[in-house]
């Protein structure tokens, strides 16, 4: 492969629809090129399943891989120079949570359990929907982190009730 088809191109959209859509459908767009959608101040990465590295994704995925070593590390370098545009505009990218490190989060936390699974938290804005951080779901409870990783919240599950309300 030339440097040139290695180095991954940069696609500017005008909205993460138009984005995910041409990731369909264009087939000039290749795996680990760079999608950029000013208005939305939104940088993702070309796949199947598009996923943003900025804090706001609003139509496009969000993944709980590392990027750079997921699928062979096949979007490692689209993801350096993506990282590099967001820093250029200001926008502020979200490191993934991998299992390693959600693991250790558990270990420093033994009384939430054993790890059933994490996924990042959601909320919409005027722009759209952007992460907020991580939820990670253990047996006994769970723990959030901020989108920069940092805790946020340990609690323990409430427990479960079997009562029924009675009404008059």
């Amino acid at each position: 492969m030339s440097a040139e088809e290695s180095t991954p191109a940069v696609w500017p959209f005008d909205s993460t629809v138009d984005a995910y859509n041409a990731c369909q459908c264009n087939e000039d767009i290749r795996d680990g090129d760079v999608l950029v959608i000013e208005d939305e101040k939104v940088i993702g990465i070309a796949w199947t399943w598009p996923f943003a590295l900025t804090e706001n994704f609003n139509e496009l995925h969000v993944t709980t891989a590392n990027p750079r070593t997921y699928q062979d590390g096949i979007f490692a370098a689209g993801v350096d120079r993506a990282e590099q545009i967001a820093k250029e505009r200001g926008w502020r990218t979200i490191q993934p949570l991998d299992l390693v490190t959600a693991r250790a989060f558990f270990a420093m936390h033994p009384r939430v359990g054993e790890p059933v699974g994490y996924k990042a938290r959601i909320s919409e804005t005027e722009r759209g929907r952007k992460r907020d951080g991580w939820l990670l779901a253990g047996t006994a409870g769970y723990i959030e982190l901020d989108s920069s990783g940092y805790l946020k919240f340990v609690n323990e599950w409430s427990p479960l009730t079997e009562e029924k309300e009675v009404r008059a």
